[in-house]
């Protein structure tokens, strides 16, 4: 079926967004299968469930011709194996996400924070550093939040009933800015094109431009800024955060959509 969609799709110029999850070896995992899930007593979600389907998708994009785009990529063997298929012409390209960058399976314990069941889960710290490590060399072309809001009555179930995700909006851009450029591992300038320039070129979209006629879609941020996730609650009507209690700096100021300001001084308008 994939490759089909991708010998029409590659006609009309589109990118396929695949989020590599191969049920037979995934099963019914809630976490990443290992010591923390052992110890634990939850069921492992094997990091070659998803480093499968990315071997698989990479070679039918080579077979095909087609643009091939990895979601939240989580894994350090996935990163490898993404990094020999651009090494071998294919078009594929790959985004991480805040948290497989700056959590992992350790921050699990008996609380069972339900905020930490994510799809795919969090992994080993070596798995961590290698995303990281990815971004900062251009392995990985975007970074994303995968943001899932839900409500409180939703995740205040048993662990293996709770739904995954959680909210990385209010958070991305702090934990990019304290973690990586204020470390002095990234610039500036490559956390936005990670974040505002490369998404709209896989995606085939205009660029945005700051000049007069062109429609604003921008963010505006304080890169002193300094607060605790979760204290002063959410934006968001959600509140199923990973990062809550921890202090970051950075923070929007203020944001256009479309042409209208949808935040100002902190504030949804």
């Amino acid at each position: 079926m994939l490759r089909r969609c991708m010998d029409y799709g590659k006609m009309f110029g589109k990118v396929f967004m695949s989020h590599c999850q191969d049920e037979d070896l995934v099963g019914h995992g809630q976490i990443n299968e290992g010591k923390v899930s052992t110890r634990l007593a939850l069921e492992g979600w094997p990091a070659a469930g998803e480093e499968l389907q990315i071997a698989r998708d990479i070679e039918i994009a080579k077979l095909t011709g087609a643009k091939l785009h990895i979601q939240h990529i989580s894994t350090a063997h996935g990163l490898e194996i993404v990094r020999a298929g651009k090494a071998a012409g294919v078009q594929v390209t790959c985004e991480a996400t805040p948290h497989h960058m700056f959590l992992t399976e350790n921050d699990l314990d008996e609380t069972y924070n339900t905020s930490l069941k994510v799809n795919p889960p969090l992994r080993t710290e070596e798995d961590a550093e290698a995303i990281r490590q990815g971004v900062i060399d251009g392995t990985v072309d975007v970074i994303v939040t995968d943001h899932a809001p839900h409500t409180p009555w939703e995740k205040a179930r048993e662990f293996e009933l709770a739904p995954f995700g959680m909210i990385g909006l209010e958070t991305s851009l702090s934990l990019v800015l304290t973690e990586l450029v204020n470390t002095g591992k990234m610039s500036m300038g490559r956390m936005v094109e990670l974040m505002a320039i490369k998404p709209r070129e896989i995606l085939g979209l205009d660029q945005v431009q700051v000049k007069a006629g062109s429609v604003a879609d921008l963010t505006v941020f304080d890169a002193s800024a300094t607060w605790t996730v979760g204290e002063d609650g959410y934006e968001s009507r959600a509140e199923n955060s990973g990062f809550a209690g921890r202090t970051l700096t950075g923070r929007a100021t203020d944001v256009f959509v479309g042409g209208k300001q949808t935040l100002a001084d902190g504030c949804i308008c």
